[in-house]
């Protein structure tokens, strides 16, 4: 195995050890620091939401190839439906270097005029707890809001940062920052074969990354404690054989 192939083995398993006990948000950023560690980590966090999922679709397909399998059941009928999606049609150049975080954005809507920024990960550490329902989602919206807008103003007269937005307003304003970071709420429009009931279904991949790091991670150290149990060779060195050695010494384990 490589110099740099044992390097990132040490890397990624590290980082799922320090990142297991996080939530969602804080897993995305500590994978990405992981990876390309930044000298100020907050950068990752100034980041868009869909310039960080970007970054995260690049980090699966470098460490797990650029297909994604999926599964989701029929809201209608209950089928089950899996399909196979590529990162590079979803979000498609990968990019090649920390994203700088996108300049503010003005909106004119009838009389209103709102300089606002983009949502970013730091903005979902201060969002109200989710408790599910449509009174919980506008209050996590009202305080996403209240940090990205960055001035309102009514017929040229400046509105207080508290003050309430009309709904209509903040309909559209929420239409824009969608158009704006297309990646921060990734939908996927889904048919199911059997009923031809169509939906929309959101896809997280951050989530999806941690779950294919977990996975991969338990995988390799079910067969460090394999060959440890046997040979009494020490982690690292079982880490540093290459793939096709290690399943060689787990075969003559396990014949």
């Amino acid at each position: 195995m490589t110099a740099d192939a044992r390097h990132w083995n040490h890397v990624l398993i590290g980082a799922w050890e320090r990142l297991h006990r996080f939530g969602a948000n804080e897993r995305a950023l500590g994978l990405l620091q992981a990876v390309w560690p930044q000298p100020d980590p907050a950068q990752w966090s100034r980041a868009s939401l869909g310039q960080r999922d970007a970054c995260l679709f690049a980090l699966h397909e470098a460490l797990f190839g650029g297909r994604l399998q999926t599964t989701a059941a029929c809201p209608a009928c209950g089928e089950r439906l899996e399909s196979q999606l590529r990162v590079a049609d979803l979000c498609g150049e990968p990019p090649r270097e920390l994203p700088q975080p996108p300049a503010p954005q003005r909106l004119e809507y009838r009389d209103y005029r709102i300089e606002y920024r983009l949502p970013d990960s730091d903005d979902l550490r201060h969002l109200p707890p989710a408790r599910g329902g449509e009174d919980a989602l506008d209050a996590a919206v009202a305080a996403l809001l209240r940090r990205c807008v960055l001035s309102a103003q009514r017929r040229g007269r400046e509105l207080d940062a508290d003050a309430p937005l009309p709904p209509a307003l903040v309909e559209r304003l929420c239409e824009r920052m969608a158009q704006d970071d297309p990646l921060a709420d990734l939908q996927l429009a889904v048919q199911c074969p059997a009923c031809a009931h169509q939906w929309s279904a959101a896809f997280d991949i951050g989530a999806y990354l941690w779950e294919e790091l977990d996975d991969w991670v338990q995988d390799l150290l079910s067969q460090v404690h394999a060959l440890a149990r046997h040979y009494a060779w020490s982690e690292r060195d079982i880490l540093d054989l290459s793939p096709v050695r290690r399943r060689f010494y787990l075969d003559l384990v396990q014949a």
